[in-house]
């Protein structure tokens, strides 16, 4: 039997009863707005184009999946020493596997091109077709 100023048998000071100071999941994840969102991926690529670290070629390709061979096309480019975001139109199986074994390397598509990665890369190495593909979802 309970005494009248006890309330609920499921408080916290009874056995059974509730939990008291238990984790709590928390959502971490800010919302910005879509508007935003294009606003700033337009002022990074401007950014880039005006500092003349906007390099477009026709297309990437590599003849095979070594690394060394992705490496002479940097060279070619005068890239190597520098952190480079690539944006192709389509991702090919030998450029993944070319590509992947280098840190200053990152190969995204045109559908994935976001602010942080831009910002975070020196030079951006992009495709005709996928830089149409970014300024037709720009507009």
């Amino acid at each position: 039997m309970l005494a009248k100023d006890q309330g609920s048998i499921r408080a916290v000071q009874w056995v059974g009863g509730g939990n008291y100071g238990t984790p709590v999941p928390r959502d971490y994840s800010k919302k910005q707005n879509r508007k935003e969102r294009r606003l700033a991926l337009k002022t990074a690529l401007t950014e880039k184009a005006n500092e003349g670290s906007l390099i477009v070629v026709d297309k990437i390709e590599v003849k095979s999946n070594k690394t060394k061979d992705f490496l002479e096309i940097l060279k070619g480019l005068k890239l190597e020493n520098e952190k480079v975001l690539m944006v192709v139109e389509n991702l090919d199986e030998n450029l993944i596997l070319a590509s992947r074994n280098l840190q200053n390397v990152v190969l995204i598509t045109a559908e994935e091109v976001n602010v942080l990665d831009l910002v975070a890369a020196s030079k951006v190495l992009i495709e005709e077709k996928a830089l149409e593909k970014v300024e037709e979802v720009l507009k």
